[in-house]
């Protein structure tokens, strides 16, 4: 039993994981015309199955769509760390930044380094970096258990949102592709060729699934391989769902349902680049916020009280 489900659950979970069990309905939807059972059993079995495909999604996301960025220096770090170098970055001021790592300091006992530039030894580690990534997530938590930290989360769950999104957005354009691809399965080669693809993309992702697993393993490239052999085997499941339809279905769908679907494909592709922009916008934002929302807590707690307009030391 879930005992605190929240906004990140909806915006990173369930929305992400309709949008696909909706993608993966439209074809039946725009080619039959008709709409599904409205009934409470139906609605509760598609939450649930929405809810369980948006973890799916979200444990594949981080792997395609990482949170690090290049720097200046072509070396991949979090925006969390890219504002605080010194003169590489200009979203904070100078003065900010300063003050910034002296509250660090004094809280956490950790250097942020401001005024040192980030070199990366040759695995791509770097010991500000990682003191700086520590410091950003404990300010995260101070602000959290303060309760200070609203913006934050809604920033976190965008961004969380809007990296599902694209995935899902992508993932519902090559399983309509497959149904676009269905529409020609008179020709004996391309039946042939799914079959196969079919075959070697639910074999791969069962053995990329497996390494992931495995200690003493880059998790990262498992999964990677996994998302790739999943593409494939999305392409083809489009095609062979919508080929062993029956011929009563077929009789049901409009003049140039193929051409709907290649629109309605490319379509989710545009849609999944606007989501995958959006998504570094959020992510820009949710490192901005939770360090200065970090640094104005503090301020207000360390300015003097004042009682009616008058400093309380003078009253």
């Amino acid at each position: 039993m879930i005992k605190q489900f929240n906004f990140y659950d909806i915006y990173g979970y369930f929305i992400p994981g309709m949008l696909l069990v909706g993608v993966f309905w439209l074809p039946f939807g725009m080619l039959t015309q008709s709409w599904p059972a409205q009934d409470l059993s139906n609605a509760l079995f598609l939450a649930v199955l929405s809810y369980i495909l948006g973890h799916i999604v979200q444990t594949i996301a981080p792997s395609l769509i990482p949170s690090t960025v290049l720097d200046e220096k072509k070396q991949r770090r979090f925006y969390s760390d890219i504002y605080l170098d010194y003169s590489n970055n200009s979203k904070f001021g100078v003065e900010f930044k300063e003050k910034l790592a002296a509250q660090v300091s004094e809280m956490f006992g950790l250097n942020l380094d401001v005024a040192q530039d980030v070199v990366q030894d040759e695995k791509g580690k770097s010991a500000i970096s990682t003191n700086r990534q520590t410091a950003f997530f404990q300010a995260r938590f101070f602000l959290v258990a303060k309760k200070a930290a609203h913006y934050a989360e809604q920033n976190e769950g965008l961004y969380a949102m809007m990296r599902g999104l694209a995935c899902s957005f992508c993932a519902g354009a090559l399983y309509l592709a497959g149904w676009g691809l269905s529409f020609h399965y008179d020709q004996l080669c391309l039946r042939w060729t799914l079959a196969i693809l079919l075959a070697i993309g639910v074999g791969g992702a069962l053995v990329s699934s497996c390494i992931a697993l495995l200690p003493n393993k880059d998790a990262r490239k498992a999964v990677v391989l996994l998302a790739l052999f999943l593409i494939l085997a999305l392409l083809c499941s489009g095609f062979w769902i919508g080929a062993e339809q029956p011929g009563k279905f077929w009789s049901l769908t409009p003049a140039h349902a193929d051409r709907i679907l290649w629109a309605s494909a490319c379509l989710a592709i545009i849609a999944a680049t606007r989501c995958l922009s959006f998504y570094k916008y959020y992510t820009d934002l949710f490192a901005q916020t939770v360090w200065r929302d970090f640094s104005a807590y503090l301020s207000f707690q360390q300015a003097p009280t004042s009682t009616n307009g008058v400093n309380s030391d003078e009253s």
